[in-house]
């Protein structure tokens, strides 16, 4: 998983048929010190209703069902990280 957060929407008028319908949006990897990886940004498919400016969880590929993947998915938008330093 990856902790990131989310920068902005994508717009695409063509999709394939497992993305029809789905919302994607950019988002921006987080290092260990919780500030943005500049060169670490990826397009994402939106699973819980996240928006700009949300820290979320990302998983690489993420699998709903036994036949269907996404790559790239959120799948939890994160309330509170608690860093011990």
């Amino acid at each position: 998983m990856i902790l990131a957060t989310v920068t902005g929407h994508v717009e695409a008028t063509q999709k394939s048929d497992e993305l029809r319908g789905s919302n994607l949006l950019l988002v921006t990897a987080l290092g260990d010190d919780l500030k943005a990886i500049s060169d670490r940004t990826y397009v994402a498919v939106d699973s819980v209703g996240s928006g700009i400016g949300d820290n979320v969880l990302v998983e690489r590929f993420y699998r709903s069902r036994d036949d269907l993947y996404k790559p790239m998915t959120i799948v939890a938008i994160v309330e509170k990280i608690h860093q011990k330093l």
